[in-house]
């Protein structure tokens, strides 16, 4: 799969790619939202994890700004553990979430569930 990592704690960002890169995903990240809206709108991705805090642009901005390519899935990454936020993102198009700290494991995991075709229809009902 492809996949865009934005978050802005670099040291997150390589331990994140690592584990893919080593799960056979190609990667690749950004810690600024304004550089991750020009990514996806150059390049398809079959992911892309979103982390809400930011200093600059938060993860509400970038997805309402952004325009992806193909049928790209958004995963919310954030330790900001906040209904209304986890709400918002939710209806600007994040089909899950998972909660930092993390292991790489949980995202490989939360991605394979994800990809399934039923899953977004699985997780609306749970909420």
């Amino acid at each position: 799969m492809k996949i865009l990592v934005l978050d802005d704690d670099w040291e997150l960002l390589e331990v994140i790619a690592k584990e893919l890169a080593m799960a056979n995903h190609e990667v690749d990240c950004s810690n600024c939202a304004r550089k991750a809206v020009e990514m996806v709108a150059q390049k398809a991705y079959d992911f892309v994890l979103v982390d809400y805090k930011m200093p600059e642009k938060d993860g509400v901005w970038f997805m309402k700004i952004a325009k992806f390519a193909g049928n790209t899935k958004t995963l919310l990454i954030t330790a900001f553990v906040n209904r209304d936020v986890i709400k918002k993102m939710f209806s600007l198009g994040v089909c899950g979430y998972v909660i930092k700290p993390f292991t790489g494991e949980e995202i490989i995991r939360h991605l394979q569930f994800y990809a399934r075709p039923s899953a977004a229809k699985q997780s609306m009902k749970a909420e």
